[in-house]
């Protein structure tokens, strides 16, 4: 089984690693912005560039030229990358969705995952498998996992068999089941977390590998953070043998009023409070955020503020200035 991730040599000894997604298509048109990520982060990994869609837009072709800069490009600056991601309900090519043969879907499905991992084993140290497979409420949409392409194909199974053709392909690389609304308090996040450690014994139960949960982290700053069912779940994971990152953190704050400082201060609650019951469960393998400034994010666009302020979701503003809480969250990471 992998190790989990180290964190670079210029980090405090014994720290969590931080690390953060990049996007290609501000690489080379923003020399500050790629200055940033070769400056703080432990780990660097593509934020869209191996999804479905954009690294396969047709059965026969696989575009892995952006996907390779960008990993190539934390390589080269020593810090660790990882992959995002092998199955997702999103980003989907439309070739893949017309599919409507059992067989074929399972043959495209281990195809597409031998071929990519293979091309980056090793030099990449953690997969996200298997993506937002849980149902978005468990209670209201009839079951435990979201009713996806490759649900509705493989039904259930196609979880072990991403895993079990990860494994098989790289051996080396942490095995991650990567989920969002594993943090709040109340019913809907109980469950989720309940299913979530299900699939971890599910798969454990029929001896395939899995290394690590990764739990998002897209904190909404008006929603309050469960420290103490976090914490429970991370020891849960712990006591069957399975890490915990986090895997896209950022802070939704259009429902919290008032000015960039008190944006800002709202943000820094939920983090902290996420902190307390990530930590608070077990050692997480790293934190990882869903990039790294203000200048690009997707939460200004899926859920713009009334007020008609700019969002502030990444530890760094538009100016690439560190928030507070970004130098609270490498405080706790520095004590390990």
């Amino acid at each position: 089984m992998a190790g989990p991730l180290p964190a670079r040599a210029s980090s405090s000894p014994g720290a969590i690693p931080f690390g953060a997604a990049i996007q290609s298509d501000f690489f080379d048109a923003d020399p500050d912005y790629r200055a940033l990520f070769t400056r703080e982060c432990d780990l660097v990994l593509p934020m869209n560039e191996l999804k479905f869609a954009l690294l396969r837009p047709t059965r026969e072709t696989f575009a892995f030229e952006a996907a390779d800069r960008m990993v190539d490009f934390a390589r080269a600056n020593g810090q660790a990358s990882r992959g995002h991601t092998f199955v997702w309900w999103s980003t989907n090519p439309d070739w893949l969705e017309a599919i409507e043969d059992e067989g074929q879907a399972e043959r495209v499905l281990v195809e597409h995952i031998e071929r990519v991992a293979d091309r980056y084993r090793g030099r990449l140290s953690s997969w996200d498998v298997v993506n937002e497979v849980i149902a978005h409420d468990p209670d209201e949409d009839g079951g435990p996992l979201r009713d996806t392409f490759w649900l509705r194909r493989l039904g259930p199974r196609h979880i072990p068999l991403a895993f079990r053709t990860a494994a098989r392909i790289d051996p080396a690389a942490r095995l991650v089941l990567n989920d969002y609304d594993l943090e709040f308090r109340g019913p809907r996040f109980d469950t989720r977390r309940a299913i979530a450690l299900g699939i971890v014994r599910q798969l454990q139960d029929a001896g395939i590998r899995i290394d690590a949960v990764g739990i998002q982290g897209h904190l909404y700053a008006h929603q309050e953070i469960d420290v103490e069912a976090l914490a429970r779940f991370g020891r849960d994971l712990k006591a069957l043998g399975v890490g915990l990152l986090a895997s896209e953190l950022d802070v939704i704050d259009f429902q919290v009023p008032g000015d960039a400082e008190a944006i800002d201060a709202a943000a820094g609650k939920v983090v902290s409070d996420f902190l307390d019951g990530l930590i608070g469960g077990q050692r997480p393998e790293a934190v990882v955020t869903w990039g790294l400034t203000d200048r690009y994010s997707w939460v200004g666009d899926a859920m713009p503020r009334a007020d008609g302020r700019p969002c502030r979701p990444l530890p760094f503003d538009a100016e690439l200035r560190p928030k507070p809480w970004y130098g609270e969250l490498r405080r706790r990471l520095a004590r390990g």
